[in-house]
């Protein structure tokens, strides 16, 4: 680099400490941009009263049973084994 008369920076190994970190100050103003866009939307309609129940399923309409893994595992193992001893393999 010296012969192209290209600048070099010295290495001086030292660590310097920043005044304000730069992150902060985007943070800070990140934060009142956000409330003061807070501050002037407009505020959301109060939610009328609910006056129906909720909804409940029919009773003859079963409700879906949920399997736990085990049941799975294990109906998957019995369908193996029907589908190996069918087949002959």
């Amino acid at each position: 680099c010296r012969l192209r008369e290209v600048p070099t920076e010295v290495a001086t190994y030292e660590i310097s400490s920043p005044g304000r970190p730069l992150g902060q100050t985007f943070f800070r103003r990140a934060v009142k941009e956000l409330q003061a866009a807070q501050a002037a939307a407009p505020q959301p309609p109060p939610q009328p009263a609910a006056q129906q129940e909720q909804h409940q399923d029919p009773p003859h309409i079963p409700q879906q049973h949920q399997y736990s893994y085990f049941e799975l595992g294990m109906a998957a193992t019995l369908y193996e084994q029907h589908y190996r001893m069918d087949w002959g393999l």
